[in-house]
């Protein structure tokens, strides 16, 4: 008997080191792999991280698929289960600006000021669920300290292995009739002292009517924008209105040309009037990884086309 359990604890006790090994080895395996993930990171080129995941094969902006307003929790369920890469999101406080005001960050958009998801419900949900890269577009200056201290948080607990953009709009920007931008100075000192290690993602507050004569960027905005950034040690993505990019074409090509940090992401407005044939011009006038594309279908699609059949007959 006594030799009978003798075995049983010896192999209870292999069995046990077995497993150990296993873990081990698996533990290793997962770190090692993160750690070769060089851009997974909230600081990370957003084409190598996605490359590194196996959802685009090169380092071209207009690869990437982006969902907007994932904000409520039955909107952020609908991008959860979509195939997009990227999740924006739009961040305020609650109750902004109303005796209910508590300084949670909560997701929602301008008239909103009340969510059924707050951002710390926002980011479990996103992380525990997706591999899907972030991008946080901040409606006030209330929000941000706040929630980039529960990035900071998240990103200390080994969590945020993702890239992360910041969003603001921080200069005011074409036809538009009133000071809204937020405040630049206070945005960009928040960032750098909480949560410097994301992309900063820097626009131009912007009014587009279809039919009339919308003036564009000028050259004073682009210079304007370039000498807040210029010093930032952050990758920085300028959002700019597809429908008056062609017009500022040259203000922008020269923006690009200052800095490999910078890239442009094109969006469009529901409303707005994009053509194929301006969005062609720039992509024939800039390199692949320096523009994103974040814009409605059918443009979407019909440029998309038009782009891989003159790929394939180049190649051919």
């Amino acid at each position: 008997m006594a030799s009978g359990k003798t075995w049983a604890v010896a192999g209870g006790v292999g069995a046990v080191s077995v497993v150990a090994v296993v873990l081990a080895v698996s533990l290793t395996q997962s770190q090692s792999s993160q750690t070769d993930c060089e851009s997974c990171t909230p600081d990370g080129d957003m084409l190598d991280y996605l490359i590194s995941t196996g959802q685009i094969s090169h380092k071209d902006g207009l690869l990437v698929t982006w969902h907007h307003a994932a904000n409520n929790r039955s909107q952020m369920e609908a991008a959860l289960s979509s195939d997009v890469m990227v999740l924006e999101a739009d961040v305020t406080v609650e109750g902004l600006n109303t005796v209910n005001e508590t300084g949670v960050p909560i997701m929602a958009h301008p008239p909103a000021i009340y969510s059924d998801n707050t951002l710390e419900q926002w980011l479990e949900a996103v992380l525990t669920r997706s591999r899907k890269g972030i991008k946080l577009d901040f409606k006030s200056i209330k929000a941000v300290g706040p929630s980039l201290e529960l990035l900071r948080n998240q990103t200390e607990n080994g969590r945020l292995q993702r890239p992360v953009w910041i969003n603001a709009d921080i200069l005011e920007g074409p036809n538009v009739p009133i000071p809204v931008a937020i405040n630049a100075t206070r945005f960009l000192s928040l960032v750098q002292e909480k949560y410097p290690n994301a992309t900063l993602s820097l626009g131009w507050t912007t009014l587009y009517v279809p039919f009339a004569p919308n003036k564009t960027y000028t050259w004073d905005m682009i210079e304007k924008m370039h000498r807040l950034v210029m010093a930032l040690p952050q990758k920085v993505t300028f959002p700019v209105r597809a429908a008056m990019a062609r017009a500022a074409w040259p203000h922008f090509n020269w923006l690009l040309n200052q800095s490999e940090r910078y890239s442009l992401t094109l969006w469009q407005g529901a409303s707005d009037r994009v053509t194929v044939k301006d969005l062609l011009y720039i992509r024939n006038h800039s390199a692949p990884h320096q523009i994103y594309y974040d814009l409605f279908e059918p443009i979407l699609s019909q440029f998309k086309q038009l782009v891989l059949k003159k790929s394939g007959s180049s190649k051919g």
